[in-house]
């Protein structure tokens, strides 16, 4: 079951010492500082996970934003388009409006001139029909024709001013309906206003929380460098304790599943290359750990990310270490045997899961554990 271990923790398997130390004091403020930038590291690991959950949260909004904004912009379109139409077809029913108008004015010029024709020329009208009719019948067509003409071009005054009062209407209509659109157009530009200044001010929450994630990876990289820079301390605090034994029972037995091997892999948190300095085993919490090989322990206790921990000195440069565990089943000095039950499987620590982080040191270098049991 792989664990979310920063690699860079994973150095505090130094432990391969190969013996007790000379000045037990020295080593003991090393491991103590050395446990203390270990938690600092984690300080730094959850501040960076806080940040990087910002960021993701930053970056859904921003991009809810931009969709929002994409979408006013269309809608503010939209609407400059409906208020331009409006403002055309008011446009066209003034002019429309002019025009009858004008009609109207030439139709009742026309018919003022014709009943003034009439009535000053009054008998004499009559009379130039009279002799201009080449009989009686024809003079009365004449006379009617005349009325009609008349009652014709009343009509169609009449015809004029009604549509003219139409398009009146019309005209108001279409002016409410222009001025709604100008205000939905407001309305739109207001609210893409709205979105954009939100959407800078997210931007920029975005861009301070990366760069406060950047901060967290930097801190993360000195606190690394410090925790190496202890690691030869360590080595020099350390001698042989007179111990040789040899790594050579399976710490699970019966549980022979590797989740995660020795070996190179991408940082979790750095996203880098860093070594996987064990192998991860899967089992059961509470399950029995056994002593590797004969030796003395050197360490037991809450180790940070490697949660509880026995780490046991073979002698000849070789120590195994045996993280994650939910109770310790021995102490410090305590001389062990090989197969000797020394702790049980746990999930304390960085952990998804019960599982047994082993590592085998030799010299405090790294070695794949399964070289061992070939």
């Amino acid at each position: 079951m792989k664990r979310k271990i920063i690699p860079m923790v994973l150095a505090f398997s130094l432990f391969g010492l190969s013996g007790f130390p000379v000045h037990a004091d020295e080593l003991s403020d090393a491991l103590g500082q050395q446990q203390t930038i270990q938690q600092q590291q984690s300080q730094a690991k959850g501040r960076l996970n806080q940040l990087k959950f910002t960021t993701d949260r930053l970056k859904a909004e921003v991009a809810q934003l931009n969709a929002q904004v994409a979408a006013a912009e269309t809608n503010l379109k939209a609407k400059q388009q409906a208020y331009s139409q409006a403002q055309m077809q008011v446009q066209a029913a003034e002019k429309e409006l002019v025009q009858k108008g004008a009609e109207l004015d030439k139709r009742r010029e026309t018919l003022a001139k014709r009943l003034k024709g009439i009535y000053e020329n009054g008998q004499v009208s009559y009379l130039e029909l009279l002799f201009q009719s080449s009989d009686l019948t024809d003079f009365m067509t004449r006379l009617e024709y005349l009325g009609k003409l008349v009652v014709n071009d009343q009509n169609i005054l009449a015809g004029i001013q009604e549509q003219k009062a139409q398009i009146a209407t019309k005209k108001n209509e279409l002016v409410a309906k222009r001025d709604q659109a100008a205000k939905l157009q407001v309305q739109a530009a207001s609210a893409k206003t709205d979105l954009d200044r939100k959407r800078v001010q997210y931007q920029k929450a975005l861009a301070d929380n990366k760069a406060a994630e950047q901060d967290a990876l930097d801190d993360i990289e000195k606190l690394e460098a410090a925790s190496n820079a202890l690691i030869d301390k360590i080595k020099k605090l350390s001698s042989k304790h007179g111990v040789i034994g040899s790594i050579k029972e399976w710490p699970l037995p019966g549980n022979y599943e590797i989740s995660s091997p020795f070996g190179w892999r991408t940082h979790p948190i750095t996203h880098k290359k860093s070594l996987h300095t064990g192998v991860d085993i899967p089992a059961p919490s509470d399950t029995p750990i056994h002593a590797a090989g004969d030796g003395v322990v050197i360490y037991t206790g809450y180790f940070g990310a490697y949660g509880n921990v026995v780490i046991i000195d073979h002698g000849g440069g070789y120590s195994t270490l045996y993280a994650h565990q939910s109770k310790v089943g021995v102490s410090e000095n305590e001389q062990v045997k090989a197969g000797e039950i020394i702790g049980y499987v746990g999930s304390t620590g960085w952990s998804t899961g019960p599982h047994l982080h082993f590592e085998v040191r030799v010299n405090g270098n790294p070695t794949d554990p399964l070289a061992f049991f070939n």
